[in-house]
């Protein structure tokens, strides 16, 4: 009896796994081309989870698919669309570090950067994402010179240097109003030698000179 049972088991396991028929009624397997062109369509007409969901299949399903590197890099450009910058960012660099010579890498380098951009903050908070960005849209235009994408970071990089020239320039304004003069100066000093051709620098000579007498009157017997 037991034995019959066994059996009548094994073989509805058999028909689960061979035919797709599955007890439960689940569907065959779509193939890597159709789970491709899935994502695409619902990319391009903006259901990114959508889409974020057919590439992740294809990847998981069909690893060795000449179609995989396409996933990945799809697969990071949903999550960016769905403004997930973290999880975006974590699959953009795994990209470059599995396809350096890829002709997309200089793209996910830079939306590498778009990600840390996107994540930055006003000069009051912390600039950590500025610092990210600023890094890796220098090192794309030493990686990949020549790249479109190199020329377009040029103007990220001036607005990383601008919010990072601005978060010293309000730190060098609190210490200026609790007299804390040195501290001050020393802030300012620091954003006149790291960001000299920033908005930020020249408000930062003006006070600069504020410092200055302030410290010479605090001196003065």
């Amino acid at each position: 009896m037991k034995s019959n049972i066994f059996s009548i088991f094994l073989v509805l396991l058999l028909c689960t796994l061979v035919t797709g028929c599955g007890l439960f009624g689940k569907k065959p397997e779509k193939t890597a081309p159709e789970l491709l062109v899935e994502g695409r369509e619902a990319f391009e007409n903006e259901k990114y989870r959508r889409a974020l969901e057919a590439f992740q299949r294809l990847r998981d399903w069909y690893p060795f698919s000449q179609h995989a590197t396409e996933a990945t890099l799809r697969i990071a450009d949903a999550h960016y669309a769905l403004k997930e910058y973290a999880e975006a960012a974590v699959v953009y660099a795994e990209f470059e570090r599995l396809h350096p010579n890829n002709p997309e890498t200089p793209r996910a380098v830079f939306q590498l950067g778009m990600c840390h951009f996107e994540r930055m903050d006003t000069v009051d908070r912390d600039q950590t994402p500025a610092k990210n960005a600023l890094y890796i849209f220098l090192r794309l235009q030493e990686d990949y010179a020549g790249t479109p994408y190199a020329a377009q970071a040029a103007e990220k990089i001036q607005l990383c240097r601008e919010s990072l020239a601005g978060a010293e320039l309000y730190v060098a304004s609190y210490y200026f109003r609790t007299k804390a003069f040195v501290a001050a100066k020393g802030r300012v000093e620091t954003l006149l030698a790291a960001y000299p051709e920033t908005p930020q620098a020249e408000e930062a000579r003006f006070l600069l000179k504020k410092i200055t007498k302030a410290l010479e009157k605090q001196a003065s017997p």
